[in-house]
């Protein structure tokens, strides 16, 4: 039987930011649900989105040293918005959930991320632009420590 959620076409709210693991989730309830009597139950698939020892531009990732804490947030850049320029005393993995975000660095350089798109975020200067017609739509998981701020805007 697949679960409620796979049922009905309403979501609670934390689950539609999840729309793909939600969606699979129900691909494997219903793919058990139609199993034979007798048969066995599909085994469960994973699909890695990035394994990395550095950051997007080349630099090694580094844990911070305090009380750990994990915060992880959805992020909407309209089109044409830019989120500033900043940097992140934290790690930062980011994955696309929607639109192209382009991030420039000081240097002019700038990467292109689509929709699908994992990636472990720069820690120097960096600037995000949405340069598309659609909202960008993103997951943003900070493996960084108490009392560290996710980001800082240049001049603060």
């Amino acid at each position: 039987m697949s679960p409620p959620l796979c049922r009905s076409g309403r979501r609670p709210a934390a689950a539609s930011l999840f729309t793909g693991t939600l969606t699979a989730l129900c691909l494997l309830s219903s793919a058990q649900a139609q199993t034979a009597p007798g048969q066995p139950a599909p085994a469960p698939r994973s699909f890695p989105l990035l394994q990395t020892e550095t950051n997007s531009n080349g630099t090694p990732i580094v844990y911070p040293k305090g009380a750990p804490q994990i915060t992880a947030r959805i992020t909407e850049i309209p089109p044409g918005a830019r989120t500033g320029v900043h940097t992140h005393q934290i790690p930062l993995f980011v994955y696309i959930l929607g639109g192209r975000l382009t991030i420039r660095g000081e240097a002019g350089e700038s990467i292109v991320y689509k929709e699908g798109d994992a990636y472990m975020e720069r820690t120097d200067w960096h600037e995000g632009i949405n340069e598309g017609s659609e909202p960008v739509r993103l997951l943003a998981v900070y493996p960084g420590e108490v009392g560290t701020p996710l980001s800082v805007k240049r001049g603060n």
